[in-house]
């Protein structure tokens, strides 16, 4: 068994040293992603002791227990977790192995991690949000005033009776697109395109079948955010690596963060599933973003450290400011963390997924504000705008074949960061 299961008097002796170690301690600010670390505002997020902001210490160590459990019953390799609150960070630990094949290295806090679906909210929502909040772009606009041809659902009972697909049936999963595609399905489609090309991606999305009526049920897909990113690039004129680096992360200084990371952050990121294929590691795991959109893709393709979602999470709880840069207005902000009218029942918000029930991602006891997002690769993000807080989950739980789970985790460690607080 791992020794992570640290006793009451260790943690309480331990909490004033280890959580007042300087954030940056350790990381490599010569090696960004996408952007050069001079040209990044400052983001440093203080780090302090965790009952400062409102956490008993001993308490919150249950957060290594959890951890600890998840490890030795082999649903993850390692894992860093980190906890923000009123702007800053109170808990911030790596654990286990950021690798096990073919030799063993490590987490470190600064492991870059490939974030999956976080990409869908990191990247693409804010963009859009963005735009919305500039008055160029309106949740209500049919899609297929950005892309040609985009089509709508008809009405099997009378094929002159269309719906069109809306750009917030996107953002909350209701378009009535199928869920995904295989990139072999769309090889065999095209068989006069060459892949890697987005453009396959977005001509399937405007013609492939609509399971659906828009607005009428919710089916989460990856094709949602595919198109979202060429609505996104349409109207900038970038694609949405660039676009994002230069509109969310290079102002709030995530200079670890950012799409196709070169081989200079090999060394720092986590790798993901080992196959026949060789390994992936700083290449997209998910397949229709690696092998159709060469790694810049609306549903997945981010890569991003802890630290540099922490800042994400303080600008989202501050109203979209961290740092005297504001990446959104407040009400672009609030707008993210509620369902759309018309919307409640699918329990969405424009980008982001609320409790419904049956998700766990933020545990039993956060408050009913909470808005989360998670990824396949195991990774997470819970903002909890009533309390101020946010808990972020990274791991590489597909590595080395796509065995493991940490659904059960993501739940038990948001109840042990909420039965660690004991102050407002």
């Amino acid at each position: 068994m791992r020794k992570l299961r640290l006793s009451a008097a260790a943690i309480a002796l331990s909490a004033a040293i280890w959580f007042l170690t300087p954030l940056r301690a350790g990381r490599n600010d010569s090696d960004p992603i996408g952007l050069q670390a001079a040209d990044a505002a400052p983001a440093r997020i203080e780090r302090v002791a965790p009952g400062s902001v409102g956490f008993d210490p001993v308490r919150l160590g249950r957060v290594d227990e959890a951890v600890g459990r998840a490890i030795d019953d082999g649903q993850a390799p390692g894992a860093v977790v980190c906890v923000v609150r009123h702007g800053r960070v109170a808990l911030l630990r790596a654990y286990g192995n950021r690798r096990t094949v073919p030799d063993t290295v490590a987490m470190s806090e600064d492991t870059i991690f490939d974030l999956a679906s976080l990409t869908k909210v990191a990247a693409t929502t804010v963009a859009v949000m963005q735009l919305v909040e500039q008055g160029r772009l309106r949740l209500g606009d049919r899609v297929d005033r950005y892309i040609n041809g985009f089509e709508g659902w008809r009405n099997p009972d009378n094929v002159r009776d269309t719906t069109h697909v809306r750009i917030v049936d996107l953002l909350t999963h209701t378009s009535g697109l199928p869920a995904y595609v295989a990139p072999a399905k769309l090889a065999a489609q095209y068989p006069d395109r060459s892949l890697p090309d987005a453009a396959v991606a977005e001509d399937y999305a405007a013609h492939c079948p609509r399971l659906a009526e828009p607005g009428t049920e919710y089916r989460y897909s990856c094709l949602n955010f595919i198109v979202l990113q060429h609505v996104v690039e349409r109207m900038t004129g970038v694609g949405l690596d660039i676009y994002a680096r230069d509109n969310i992360f290079r102002p709030l200084g995530m200079s670890d963060t950012g799409f196709l990371p070169d081989g200079r952050l090999a060394r720092r990121c986590a790798p993901t599933t080992v196959s026949g294929g060789g390994e992936l590691c700083g290449r997209v795991h998910d397949p229709l973003a690696r092998e159709v959109c060469g790694g810049v893709s609306g549903n997945a393709g981010l890569f991003s450290t802890a630290e540099d979602l922490a800042v994400f999470a303080a600008m989202l709880l501050s109203g979209g400011e961290w740092g005297g840069a504001r990446v959104l207005s407040p009400l672009a902000v609030e707008a993210m963390s509620h369902a759309p009218r018309g919307y409640e029942q699918f329990g969405r918000t424009p980008g982001w997924d609320t409790w419904r029930g049956y998700t766990g991602t933020s545990g039993d006891l956060l408050s009913e504000s909470c808005y989360y997002h998670t990824g396949a690769t195991g990774t997470s993000i819970v903002i909890d705008p009533e309390l101020d807080l946010a808990v972020i989950i990274l791991t590489n739980r597909v590595h080395p074949s796509d065995g493991g789970s940490v659904a059960r985790l993501r739940s038990e460690v948001a109840n042990a960061v909420a039965g660690a607080l004991v102050e407002s």
